[in-house]
């Protein structure tokens, strides 16, 4: 296994990663095995309510022939307070509203304070989250008036499966040591399963959280497969500039992708098919 990525030629500041880790192509994986991404925005209120009127404003914006669904939806909130003496916590229920593909594999979901994007459909970054969270916030806020950008994050969860992956220990020779754990390890004839966590702060501002082990799945035969959920994300107040914001969350794309090859080894990055993506694509 070896420890070594290439830092590459970037086109601008937004283009490098975060929290100084060494960048890597703009790529898209043939044999990519994500089980779903999704961008979220969250912003300081415009309105305490997202009416009806203001969620259609944004459907009729977007291509309502690729998500034909359209339909209430409640999302519970909760916030934790971290004290000396313990922590506060507070429950907050918003109402918003989903539009979505018809086997529900993409979808927008709008709140007072929240826009996300997702899907199970990932091809690359700009044509899956990129251009359609664009055209979301801008419909947004043109809506409901919000100004104030207050959180941007990326998740990215990896299901990598390989039929030969019959003992958790095959992932040993595909992970990189900081992320395989007891699977290098003397016990690792015995391991079962594996579940990390590790918190990053990537500058004053951005961090991640990226969780990866190895589970068995549900099936008659035995058939480990590894997981990398990344979750990428910068809190910090600014006001809504739709450039800057498209630019912020293309460095979280960035840095997501780095992190991802920093869990995996360049050998199994290889056999996932990596081709280059063209720049206006």
């Amino acid at each position: 296994m070896t420890e070594q990525i290439v830092e590459v030629d970037v086109t601008d500041e937004f283009d490098r990663p975060l929290g100084g880790l060494e960048g890597m192509r703009r790529i898209r994986f043939d044999r990519t095995q994500m089980e779903g991404a999704a961008a979220e925005i969250r912003f300081l209120p415009g309105k305490p309510e997202l009416t009806e009127a203001d969620a259609v404003h944004v459907w009729e914006g977007l291509d309502k022939a690729a998500l034909p669904i359209f339909e209430r939806q409640t999302m519970n909130v909760v916030n934790l307070t971290l004290k000396p003496t313990g922590h506060d916590q507070t429950h907050e229920v918003q109402q918003g509203w989903v539009m979505a593909s018809t086997d529900r594999r993409t979808a927008v979901s709008l709140y007072p304070s929240v826009v996300a994007v997702q899907t199970a459909n990932y091809d690359h970054y700009r044509t899956s989250l990129g251009d359609p969270l664009t055209r979301v916030l801008q419909l947004f806020v043109e809506a409901t008036g919000a100004s104030v950008v207050q959180r941007i994050g990326l998740r990215y969860v990896n299901r990598l499966q390989n039929s030969e992956a019959v003992t958790p220990i095959y992932w040993s020779e595909h992970v990189r040591a900081a992320f395989a754990g007891p699977l290098v390890q003397g016990i690792a004839p015995l391991v079962e399963a594996l579940h990390q966590q590790v918190q990053l702060r990537l500058d004053d501002t951005a961090a991640a959280r990226v969780q990866s082990g190895v589970f068995r799945e549900q099936t008659t035969e035995a058939l480990y497969s590894y997981l990398v959920d990344i979750d990428v994300f910068r809190e910090q107040a600014i006001n809504f500039d739709e450039i800057l914001c498209a630019n912020l969350t293309r460095q979280l794309n960035r840095t997501a992708l780095a992190l991802f090859a920093h869990v995996l080894s360049d050998e199994y990055l290889a056999q996932m098919g990596p081709s280059p993506i063209e720049e206006n694509s």
